[in-house]
C-alpha cells in the first residue's frame, strides 16, 4: 500500500505534475537478491508499459509492475540545507 505524507502532498500540489517511482536495477548473485530504494521522480516514466496508473489522494502515481506489495510504503519529504526532495519511507532491501 503507498500512501502520500501531507508535506510530500503539498509539494506535489504546487509543482502540478504526476510522479513516478523509478526502480533501480536488481543485484543479484549466488547467495542474495538485493535491490536499493526507488527514487522518486516527477513526470511520466519513459517505459510506460511497466507502470500501473494510479490516483492516490488526487496524485497521479505511476508504479512499477515489479513494486514488492507487502509491505506498507510512504512517500514523504526529506531535506538537506533548505533542498527538498520526495523520498520513499518503509522500504526494505528486497
Amino acid at each position: 500500500m503507498l500512501t502520500i505524507s501531507p508535506e510530500a502532498l503539498t509539494i506535489i500540489q504546487i509543482k502540478k505534475q504526476s510522479i513516478f517511482l523509478d526502480m533501480p536495477k536488481l543485484i543479484t548473485s549466488c547467495c542474495f537478491h538485493c535491490q536499493e530504494c526507488p527514487e522518486v521522480r516527477f513526470g511520466k516514466p519513459h517505459n510506460l508499459s511497466e507502470y500501473d496508473e494510479k490516483t492516490i489522494q488526487n496524485v497521479t502515481v505511476f508504479i512499477p509492475h515489479r513494486l514488492p506489495q507487502n509491505f506498507p510504503l510512504t512517500i514523504t519529504v526529506n531535506s538537506f540545507f533548505r533542498i527538498k526532495r520526495l523520498v520513499l519511507e518503509g522500504w526494505c532491501m528486497v
